[in-house]
């Protein structure tokens, strides 16, 4: 099994990844323990990316207390969750396109004061952009083929982006070549950022791959 290098902000437990959180409550099924007064939400690696990329070596973790982040794809907020308890101080712009789980996210954000939903096409950034304020990191989880034109338009637009976590989805982007090939030809295609690290997610999710990148 791979060596988990863990950030401080996460801790583990029998070899489960957790954060700490001030809810109480289950976003998605997942465990919570209370140690000591506190609260321990288990990280799902099947069920969250981050997670799953920190299984797997990702040693690069740009979120830290006071991280303001532009998370695009936020979906219904399994890894927001998780996120909002490591960036306790900071702001998480949660962009979602579909109204279901938006509706989630909404939720959600009800109860944590860093998380701002915004219910939008991640390609229309003139309609969104208002909103965010200052956010020095972005994390991208899209099923769409223009993946990468996404990622090189919201970096150039946000100048001050800095660091990236970008989740590559092999499969979504086409159906034809091996993943390494689909992979090599798509981080080519990035502007402005140098990739730092590369991960497969596998066996938590397959054909999927988290990027590391920073700006050049």
């Amino acid at each position: 099994m791979t060596k988990i290098e863990i950030p401080k902000s996460v801790t583990i437990r029998n070899g489960r990844l957790y954060t700490v959180s001030e809810d109480s409550n289950s976003v998605y099924g997942e465990d919570v323990l209370k140690i000591d007064g506190k609260f321990y939400r288990e990280w799902e690696p099947k069920r969250s990316k981050i997670s799953a990329a920190l299984k797997n070596g990702l040693w690069h973790f740009p979120f830290n207390s006071d991280t303001n982040l532009l998370y695009l794809g936020a979906s219904s907020g399994t890894t927001v969750s998780h996120l909002s308890d490591i960036i306790v101080n900071g702001r998480i712009y949660a962009i979602e396109l579909s109204y279901d789980p938006f509706l989630k996210l909404m939720r959600l954000a009800e109860r944590r004061k860093n998380i701002y939903p915004i219910l939008e096409d991640a390609n229309l950034i003139e309609k969104y952009s208002f909103f965010v304020e200052k956010a020095g990191t972005l994390y991208q989880d899209i099923s769409q083929r223009n993946q990468i034109q996404i990622f090189n338009s919201t970096v150039e637009y946000f100048h001050e982006i800095k660091e990236a976590l970008l989740v590559m989805k092999i499969r979504s982007i086409t159906s034809r070549g091996s993943d390494p090939e689909i992979l090599k030809k798509s981080i080519s295609g990035i502007k402005g950022f140098s990739v730092k690290q590369i991960v497969d997610l596998k066996p938590y999710s397959v054909g999927n791959y988290m990027l590391y990148l920073e700006r050049s």
